[in-house]
């Protein structure tokens, strides 16, 4: 029921045109009601309605008709003013059709031909009557059909509007649903991309960024294919189902009430099918996410992957997935052919069949009843609509309890734990930060940071430096708010002795910025890569920042200067140039708390010369904190922390530090030696 109200709402602002759809769902069913009693009556009326009782009657007139001098009209046609003189029937045997001047009663006929005459044979209780017929021809046909074909004209007109509003019915329908299944997609996709940038950070931990990418692309279709089959089963089907019982109980009730008894059968059918579906649909959707991560993982990897000439081990992890999402697939195919939509072909032949013989039973058993073409080929076509919301199920149940998997998987994003998104204009920062008694962990109880506090004054330049786990990002990610204390016993982070938790997130980050180990390129060019997020800012600024930072190089190296344009992740630009960018962006919106976490790690000496100068023109006016991983980043800093572990092991200037001859001067002392050691070399 979830998914449907989701579904609804959804769907809210475009209830016109599922209103039209389901005013014309409800126009095609009442044509498909019609449509069998309408071909019964063509049949049995006017094509084979020759055969119905003729008498000889004194004059001729419209509904008359001539032949041997005499003129016949068919009981049906007779009214007060006609004096009916004689009895005559007309009999369709094979190929032919036969006259003869008696009234002949309603049971099997055979028709044999003896010295050229023909002799009428009719079956009636257990004994044989003989009845002398003349075969009539082509003309007499004409003539005999004549009296007939006014009403046949009628129906076939009829037949053809029905044709016509059937086919307007058909393209509005097919229209409106498509009208709604774009606005869904489209609706569905921006909301997901939209609430993207509120998910917390640890929503994208837990989630691979292909099975994110699939949930916005392909996971909305389940929603798509909820809509239609809404519109197929619960409407559409559920309508053909009333007018078929209608038409059924119009024709022989008898037979239209025996057909309740198998639904209890059905049901139980049905209800095993679903929980044995509903497994493997979990499973096949689980399966497709983990290939298409695999295969975002390798597209992103291919330059490692390339080089090391697709390691083994990469491939068969890919087969293995690949081989469960087959298995998956091959699983779905055999229950429905076992158990689903194959079934249901045998049941439709099996109701031909009983059908046939349920009305050739009635013949032979009940005198009087007329079993008619029209009337087996009408009874027949009911109940194949009776058969037909169970076929619906069957043939599609499989696409629908994959909907409800979709929906469940891209509603974790859409209605996923969001950030507030509400934003105020505040004062920038003086920026002042103080970390007071900082517990915090990732897994309850396996604490990352322990018991930290330190002071940063406002526009200092700090370093933080450990080994690899100490911590030290982890108190970047409270700073920036990715993760916030929610335990009052763990401490709290200020900002110019303001409590950081106490205004929204988007508010709070409004004069932060940061520039990551990995820099993150958008498409585009240098220029709109830099003004990311604040589009007034001029391209002179832009070459200002650049010039005023060092960075003047990149824009002498491209023929486009700052609009050269970059690949794909910025593949055509060195680590270093596109670390210059990611700190061109960072300054170019004025933050007074500016982050760099180990912003020069994977760079060249030369760009980490720039970088230096960066920051000395990043500085002004603003606090910066450096987590380094090269050490010559923060020998200027006014101060630096050094983490151990999860706890705050030393500060001080990097001069007080090397004298402690404590974790920093290791650290500092391996550095000075790998340096060493290079040189030597």
């Amino acid at each position: 029921m979830k998914n449907y109200k989701r579904l609804f709402k959804l769907i809210k602002c475009k209830l016109h045109w599922f209103i039209i759809s389901l005013f014309m769902i409800i126009i095609a069913q009442l044509l498909a009601f019609i449509t069998p009693l309408l071909v019964k009556v063509v049949l049995d009326d006017c094509i084979m309605g020759i055969e119905y009782e003729w008498n000889q009657v004194v004059e001729l007139d419209n509904s008359a008709v001539s032949y041997n001098g005499n003129y016949y009209k068919q009981t049906r046609y007779l009214d007060d003013n006609d004096v009916v003189c004689g009895d005559a029937s007309v009999v369709l045997y094979k190929n032919g059709f036969y006259f003869t001047n008696n009234k002949l009663p309603s049971s099997k006929k055979n028709i044999t031909e003896l010295d050229g005459k023909y002799i009428i044979e009719v079956s009636v209780n257990d004994s044989i009557m003989q009845y002398e017929a003349e075969k009539l021809s082509k003309t007499d046909v004409f003539d005999f059909y004549k009296p007939i074909t006014p009403t046949l004209v009628k129906y076939i007109v009829f037949i053809f509007v029905k044709t016509i509003v059937s086919i307007i019915s058909g393209f509005t329908l097919t229209f409106s649903i498509n009208k709604v299944i774009n606005y869904i997609a489209n609706e569905g996709r921006t909301r997901a991309f939209t609430n993207i940038e509120y998910l917390p950070i640890s929503f994208f931990e837990e989630e691979p960024a292909g099975k994110m990418a699939h949930r916005i692309t392909s996971d909305v279709d389940g929603m798509i294919i909820m809509y239609r089959q809404l519109l197929l089963l619960f409407a559409s089907a559920i309508l053909s189902f009333v007018f078929a019982y209608v038409g059924m109980f119009i024709l022989d009730y008898k037979l239209a009430i025996f057909t309740f008894f198998i639904y209890p059968f059905i049901y139980l059918w049905i209800r095993f099918f679903l929980k044995k579906l509903k497994v493997v649909a979990e499973t096949a959707n689980e399966s497709r996410s983990l290939l298409t991560a695999k295969i975002n993982e390798v597209i992103n990897g291919i330059q490692i992957l390339q080089v090391f000439n697709f390691r083994k081990q990469t491939i068969n992890e890919f087969n293995q997935i690949n081989k469960e999402y087959m298995n998956s697939q091959l699983k779905d195919t055999k229950l429905n052919i076992t158990l689903g939509w194959n079934m249901i072909n045998v049941i439709k032949a099996l109701i031909t069949t009983l059908i046939v013989v349920y009305f050739g039973m009635q013949h032979l058993s009940f005198a009087g009843i007329i079993v008619t073409a029209g009337l087996i080929y009408a009874y027949n076509e009911y109940l194949i609509k009776i058969v037909e919301p169970v076929n619906i199920i069957f043939t599609q149940i499989s696409a629908f309890q994959n909907s409800h998997v979709q929906i469940d998987r891209i509603h974790k994003i859409i209605e996923g734990p969001q950030e507030d998104k509400s934003i105020e204009t505040i004062e920038r920062y003086k920026g002042d930060i103080k970390f007071d008694n900082i517990w915090f962990s990732y897994v309850k109880n396996e604490y990352v940071l322990k018991g930290v506090s330190l002071d940063i004054k406002a526009g200092e330049l700090v370093g933080l430096v450990g080994h690899t786990g100490s911590g030290k990002s982890s108190m970047m990610n409270l700073l920036l708010r990715f993760y916030d204390l929610t335990d009052p016993l763990s401490g709290k982070i200020y900002v110019d002795g303001m409590d950081i938790s106490s205004i929204s997130k988007r508010t709070y980050r409004t004069h932060i910025g940061i520039v990551l180990q990995e820099p993150i390129m958008i498409k585009g060019d240098i220029a709109s890569n830099i003004r990311f997020g604040k589009e007034d800012i001029t391209d002179e600024q832009i070459i200002d920042v650049l010039t005023k930072m060092g960075g003047d190089k990149l824009i002498k190296k491209y023929p486009n200067g700052i609009h050269q344009e970059l690949a794909r992740n910025g593949v055509n630009m060195s680590a270093g140039e596109k670390q210059i960018i990611s700190l061109a962006r960072a300054i170019i919106h004025d933050p007074a708390i500016l982050i760099m976490d180990e912003a020069t790690s994977h760079i060249d000496v030369e760009t980490e010369n720039i970088i230096k100068e960066s920051l000395a023109y990043a500085c002004k006016g603003r606090t910066v904190i450096v987590i380094a991983h090269r050490l010559s980043t923060i020998f200027n800093a006014d101060k630096i922390f050094v983490l151990d572990h999860g706890l705050l092991v030393e500060q001080g200037t990097h001069e007080e530090l090397v004298k402690n001859n404590n974790v920093y001067a290791n650290i500092y002392r391996s550095q000075v030696a790998n340096i060493n050691q290079l040189k030597n070399k």
